[in-house]
């Protein structure tokens, strides 16, 4: 399922303005299938499609690493890890000085972010990455955005006190919940994040035209199984507004995928946060790109 998954969890209650850049997916075979789906289903039985939407919810899209990130493979000494219910893969980049923490987003690998490791090592920094449940080579068949944030917190009791923390995409606000759960970190890059868990439901549902009772249901399972404060407890918007922590947001206007007025919308919630924005990276290119990582070098470095 391709570019169809979106990270699992409820709606958020915060508004993000409308993207200048629609998003535009492929529409492989299964995808159609899928529409076609709960297209009949949502009418015949909303409630069985409502479940099985929120089944879907929770399961990422694993694919194997690209050719380009078999080098960051290669480099790093890979661990594995025991954080119940899971067996988490990390990747370790360097043998002393303080520690930076790689966070992926959802449907990623730890290996993506493999780009900032060499730059960071010259430095003077290790740096570690992890393969959240269910991605990449860790265990799991779903996962939840409560689950990925006790899985940080663990790796800090494992590595120590991260003294920086760079996250992409749904790693953002997985990566702020871990702040307000007892992660500690002198500052944090926050790469393409999505500002509220209210858009990527709309687009959840939206991709897969899940019909309008289905949804409600779906997202009645949600607020019964993890309470009612659950829209505003996991939307980035509302779990950064606390955060001391200095910060910097780096968003693409071309960004497809979690258009700009995400980056743009945490950053004005995150007050002790800069702004960077950038044009024509996308929301994966963004990761490579020369000019951003060594924005993102030069940030971890102030003191």
């Amino acid at each position: 399922m391709a570019r169809v998954s979106t990270p699992p969890v409820p709606a958020g209650n915060g508004k993000v303005p409308p993207s200048s850049h629609p998003i535009q997916l492929p529409v492989p075979t299964v995808l159609k299938l899928l529409r076609i789906g709960f297209r009949i289903g949502g009418r015949v039985s909303p409630m069985l499609a409502g479940r099985i939407a929120y089944a879907l919810w929770f399961k990422p899209t694993r694919s194997k690493a690209p050719a380009g990130e078999q080098k960051y493979l290669e480099s790093a000494r890979i661990e594995q890890l025991d954080i119940h219910p899971h067996t988490i893969t990390t990747y370790a980049w360097g043998q002393s000085g303080p520690v930076v923490l790689l966070v992926h987003g959802w449907s990623g690998r730890g290996t993506q972010l493999g780009a900032f490791a060499k730059p960071l090592l010259d430095a003077g920094y290790r740096v570690i990455a992890f393969d959240a449940p269910a991605h990449g080579k860790s265990s799991g068949k779903k996962t939840n955005i409560y689950e990925i944030a006790d899985v940080i917190v663990s790796l800090q009791h494992h590595y120590g006190e991260f003294d920086s923390i760079i996250t992409h995409s749904f790693g953002g606000p997985s990566t702020a919940l871990a702040l307000n759960r007892g992660l500690k970190t002198k500052r944090m890059v926050s790469i393409s994040p999505p500002a509220t868990t209210r858009w990527l439901v709309d687009k959840f549902l939206s991709v897969l035209r899940i019909p309008e009772r289905a949804g409600l249901n779906m997202m009645k399972r949600f607020e019964t199984e993890f309470g009612s404060n659950i829209w505003e407890d996991v939307s980035m918007i509302n779990a950064i507004k606390d955060v001391t922590v200095p910060g910097l947001l780096i968003h693409d206007s071309n960004d497809e995928d979690v258009p700009f007025q995400n980056g743009q919308a945490v950053a004005d919630a995150w007050t002790s946060a800069s702004f960077i924005k950038t044009t024509g990276l996308g929301h994966r290119r963004i990761l490579r790109d020369k000019t951003v990582i060594d924005s993102v070098v030069r940030f971890v470095n102030e003191r």
